[in-house]
């Protein structure tokens, strides 16, 4: 990773700007250069690119040896961001964290029987990589945003949305509508579209909390033609996207 230092708060801003993770599995990426290409298109569309440990290990290791070196010169106010998912025990952490990962985000806590969730979150505030673990419950989302030690997670993932759907979502959130939790960053994942996404950032927003969506949809036309890395796909796909997602703009 050369001199370049992580920062949580550099994928904070991206996330805010961006107000969509781009999430990618084996429909979009079949081999390093596929993924090199696609995350690089992603950044440059002014999303925020996330692969998957659903890809080999061994894809994402060889393809962030040279998406590190594209990061790095990437500028401090538009930084190119590195985004993992699907983390879902501490081995995939360690290996996320090493890879150079700016970004681990989670269906879960991560720990499973090795810790409890806080642990994911000293492990990544230790490396400065920005964290999302994932809450379906009450329970969950209480662990995570009241807590007294310090330990809330960068962002909280809801998974999977579509089971709860953006009433649901809103349900949930409800009793946690507090000044203190303002502009705390959620971020549904799971079939969030083209006409559930605005529905869903309408009911993050006025419950006070600032979406997030987590989805595959930009680049659908590169999984319904199966043509992954392929650049021409790709930029047709997220262009499309751009132009039949309308952003909740209340």
């Amino acid at each position: 990773m050369s001199d370049f230092k992580r920062d949580p708060k550099r994928v904070d801003e991206a996330l805010r700007r961006s107000g969509v993770v781009v999430v990618m599995n084996k429909d979009h990426i079949k081999n390093p250069t596929d993924m090199v290409t696609t995350m690089q298109e992603v950044y440059k569309a002014g999303l925020v690119a996330e692969c998957t440990f659903r890809i080999e290990e061994g894809i994402l290791r060889e393809a962030m040896q040279e998406l590190v070196k594209i990061r790095a010169a990437s500028p401090q106010d538009d930084p190119f961001v590195l985004g993992v998912g699907s983390v879902i025990n501490p081995k995939e952490l360690d290996a996320a964290i090493e890879m150079g990962f700016d970004m681990v985000v989670a269906p879960a806590n991560v720990m499973g029987g090795y810790g409890e969730g806080k642990d994911f979150v000293r492990i990544t505030r230790e490396a400065g990589v920005f964290s999302a673990p994932a809450i379906f419950t009450p329970t969950e989302l209480q662990y995570f945003i009241e807590r007294d030690d310090r330990m809330e997670p960068d962002a909280i993932k809801v998974f999977p949305a579509r089971v709860c759907g953006p009433k649901g979502l809103s349900d949930l959130l409800a009793p946690y509508v507090r000044d203190r939790h303002n502009g705390r960053i959620i971020m549904p994942t799971g079939a969030v579209n083209f006409e559930s996404g605005p529905q869903y950032q309408e009911v993050i927003k006025k419950r006070g909390y600032f979406p997030v969506l987590g989805m595959s949809a930009p680049l659908a036309l590169v999984r319904d033609r199966k043509k992954p890395g392929d650049v021409n796909t790709i930029l047709e796909s997220l262009e499309d996207f751009k132009s039949r997602f309308k952003p909740y703009e209340g």
